[in-house]
């Protein structure tokens, strides 16, 4: 990227002084700081914060020599250390995968090697990943509670609800915000089918972060979902779930429409000779090479192959939003707070909400239909089994946890699976 290619949009925004990110060694964040630097948010200073300190070294590297290629006035520093990075920081980026790629590509094996659908946010890969992601963001957010309590932490880390739940429940954070890229494509789609602004439309979504459900589509501040179905009906766009929609009235997330049609996405996930997980994980490596080499000054185009448009679309707006006096519509993980009264108070739920620096407020004007509640319900028992027996290392709960979770067939397949999870792993804690 070169000076002139920086757009210079204008925000009505105050200075931020100092940007943590947690998980700062990621080959992506170089894609965040372009995405500062496109649309000219006004930060000091930026501190990637990571556990790998080779891994650090590089990314943090690249990103100030792409920094001095643009001559942005952004200052970048990387630390080891949680407690010297999230001092003084007003927005902390939860960047964090515990375990790295590697990690993630046993959260999605594992489960299909058991029968069961293998993904890092939901289901049995869900409750790897939280087994090994809670621990570490409880640790980390006791001390952002102690050093920091009144930054603003968005979390993009997976289980992402299992992780908000964890900093506020547990860690006593009241700033956490919790974001996802999914509902933002379907905005996108939905706002180019009706060919008008992103900004007109508000998507009345209820979700417990991946699993959800876009139930009222509003234009101008009309619902227009009637008509935007029968839209859908003739159109046939293949990112959308056109015989769910037609039956249920509502468009449902990519996990929902997964669980409405496990055994055929189970299937495919057996065919496939190589896992998403593991073709980011080659990328990985890829990336670190090239960004080793000190002439290269801008991103290399293997990394927009993942398509990482979450930055630009979604975490700069939020932190704009953050930092302004206007409000902004944004669909976000919070807790509770009798929002949705299906739901108990300390949970987290994805709504939308509008933000500005002194406040965020729901804008939740729909219920949730009937005829999913039951399952959110019991996805949502599972997530608060799933944080007990962490906290409180029981079997007995993980057991509960998986055989009642919509994603796990039965409870002889809840049982196998933590059995052979506990036994390979050679877990010693459970009781």
């Amino acid at each position: 990227m070169t000076k002139k290619e920086i757009k210079r949009q204008c925000y009505n925004m105050k200075m931020i002084n100092r940007l943590a990110i947690l998980g700062g060694s990621s080959v992506y964040i170089p894609v965040f700081l372009s995405a500062l630097m496109q649309n000219n948010v006004r930060i000091k200073e930026i501190v990637l914060i990571g556990t790998n300190q080779e891994k650090l070294n590089i990314v943090s590297a690249f990103c100030k020599r792409m920094v001095d290629n643009v001559g942005y006035p952004l200052k970048v520093n990387e630390t080891t250390s949680v407690e010297l990075g999230i001092e003084g920081a007003e927005i902390i980026l939860s960047h964090i995968r515990v375990g790295g790629f590697l990690a993630r590509i046993a959260y999605e094996r594992k489960p299909i090697n058991c029968d069961l659908i293998g993904d890092e946010s939901f289901g049995a890969g869900s409750f790897l990943n939280a087994f090994y992601t809670l621990p570490v963001m409880l640790e980390i957010g006791k001390k952002i509670s102690s050093i920091n309590p009144k930054a603003y932490v968005i979390n993009m880390t997976n289980p992402m609800g299992l992780v908000v739940e964890t900093l506020t429940r547990f860690a006593g954070l009241t700033r956490v915000i919790g974001v996802c890229e999914s509902v933002t494509s379907y905005k996108q789609l939905i706002a180019r089918l009706l060919n008008v602004s992103e900004k007109n439309i508000s998507l009345q979504y209820i979700g417990l972060y991946h699993l959800g459900a876009i139930c009222d589509v509003y234009l101008h501040g009309r619902s227009i979902m009637v008509e935007l179905i029968e839209k859908l009906e003739k159109e046939k766009i293949p990112s959308f779930d056109h015989e769910i929609i037609s039956t249920f009235n509502a468009i449902p997330s990519r996990a929902l429409s997964i669980f409405l049609r496990k055994s055929d996405y189970l299937k495919e996930q057996k065919k496939k000779t190589q896992l998403r997980s593991e073709i980011l994980y080659e990328h990985e490596t890829k990336i670190l090479n090239i960004y080793k080499n000190q002439r290269v000054n801008s991103i290399p185009d293997v990394v927009y192959e993942r398509n990482p448009s979450w930055y630009d679309e979604i975490i700069i707006p939020l932190i704009c939003a953050l930092n302004k006096y206007c409000f902004d519509e944004h669909i976000i993980c919070i807790p509770n707070k009798d929002y949705l009264s299906e739901f108990p108070f300390d949970t987290s739920i994805e709504i939308p909400c509008k933000i500005n620096k002194k406040e965020i407020k729901p804008s939740i004007q729909t219920k949730l239909p009937e005829f999913f509640r039951g399952l959110f319900l019991t996805a949502k028992e599972s997530d608060r089994l799933i944080t007990e027996a962490i906290i409180n290392k029981s079997y007995n709960c993980a057991l509960k946890a998986l055989a009642i979770n919509p994603f796990v067939d039965s409870f002889t397949k809840a049982r196998l699976f933590l059995d052979e999870f506990i036994q390979t792993e050679k877990i010693e804690w459970f009781k």
